[in-house]
């Protein structure tokens, strides 16, 4: 019998204003890797472990819209106390509203928020527990 082919993970395509600005958010400020795409390409993906961000760029207003209004992405990580850590430092000049610090919220995650230059927001969290 034939094995079921595995899944390695899936990534959120976000609509971005300008591309190379968005790499530069994430790889500097998040700590991600660029692995493939340019600013000519109009295509860019970001990593860290197994959590990956894809970026296309958009000239539509709406689709700039949509994506400070209305997406959104819950990241899972393993240590959110320790990632908050290393990045923190990196975040404190973004403007008010952008960076929400870690929480606990009453259903069992610890999170935090933080939206990119084109207002997508990411929730990264973590099971109470050390769970994910």
């Amino acid at each position: 019998m034939r094995a079921t082919p595995g899944v390695s993970g899936t990534s959120p395509i976000v609509p971005v204003s300008d591309l190379t600005t968005s790499l530069a958010f994430y790889t500097q400020r998040l700590g991600f890797t660029h692995e493939v795409g340019k600013a000519d390409d109009g295509y860019g993906l970001v990593r860290r472990g197994a959590l990956m961000v894809a970026f296309v760029n958009a000239a539509d207003e709406a689709a700039l819209a949509a994506t400070a209004n209305n997406i959104s992405a819950q990241m899972w990580v393993d240590d959110l106390d320790g990632y908050w850590t290393e990045i923190a430092p990196r975040l404190a000049d973004l403007p008010e509203g952008r960076v929400r610090a870690p929480f606990d919220q009453s259903y069992g995650t610890r999170e935090f928020h933080i939206k990119d230059p084109d207002g997508f927001l990411m929730l990264f969290t973590q099971m109470q527990g050390g769970a994910s």
